[in-house]
């Protein structure tokens, strides 16, 4: 896989003592395209930001989809394709704020 250069990794927030990380998405998630794109995106940023914090991190993901008709069907596609293709789902948590 091509690895991109997305300059500093800037989490929403740490936490050293637990080797936690937040980050927090805003995408449009209106069509399935729309939502392939976001599980793509997301997965490449975590694999990035893996290689620029402390060894194995965990990485808290918060994917805010307030404003949006988004059913539980498709937060649960963005869950397992995350977690499908992120190598390390057990230092991954997933959140949808609402």
């Amino acid at each position: 896989m091509q690895t991109l250069d997305w300059g500093i990794v800037t989490p929403e927030s740490a936490n050293l003592n637990t080797n936690t990380f937040a980050y927090v998405y805003n995408h449009d998630l209106s069509s399935s395209e729309k939502i392939d794109r976001t599980i793509r995106f997301i997965v490449c940023k975590l694999l990035y930001y893996d290689n620029h914090l402390p060894k194995d991190p965990i990485n808290k993901v918060k994917i805010d989809i307030r404003g949006q008709q988004i059913g539980e069907e498709s937060c649960g596609i963005i869950l397992r394709g995350i977690k499908l293709k992120y190598p390390r789902p057990e230092a991954l948590v997933i959140e949808f704020v609402k």
